[in-house]
């Protein structure tokens, strides 16, 4: 193959493998930023709520930290993800039993959980099928 063909060949196949990356990056960053956003939420808990959902909020942080070095993404991010949504279950939970949150408190915190984990959950199907970083039509 002539050089210049070949330099091209290889520029093309580079920037294949740069996409690839790119796209189950993005997943990972983005499970890895809504375990923090679901982590930073538990923190600012009171004592009593925090102590009671410490358990699942380690399970987020220690998840999101594996998922950084997964030989599996796929596997590790499904675990992620099934974390968090426990977490926000739990805090919404915590949230309704609460004589001193009110109704529309608790909506606004499931609603924001809601997109958050919806947010995860849209990242990895434009993930699996190569639309990361591309414009939702």
């Amino acid at each position: 193959m002539p050089p210049a063909r070949k330099l091209v060949a290889d520029t093309i196949g580079s920037a294949g493998r740069a996409a690839r990356m790119v796209e189950q990056g993005a997943g990972t960053l983005l499970g890895v930023r809504v375990a923090r956003t679901l982590y930073g939420r538990w923190r600012r808990m009171s004592d009593a709520d925090r102590e009671q959902l410490g358990p699942l909020a380690e399970d987020v942080k220690e998840r999101a930290l594996d998922l950084r070095g997964a030989s599996d993404r796929e596997a590790a991010g499904r675990d992620l993800q099934e974390a968090g949504e426990r977490l926000a279950a739990a805090m919404v939970e915590s949230a309704e039993s609460d004589p001193q949150v009110s109704e529309t408190e608790v909506s606004r915190l499931r609603d924001e959980l809601a997109m958050e984990l919806d947010r995860l959950a849209s990242a990895d199907i434009r993930a699996s099928r190569g639309a990361v970083g591309q414009n939702p039509r």
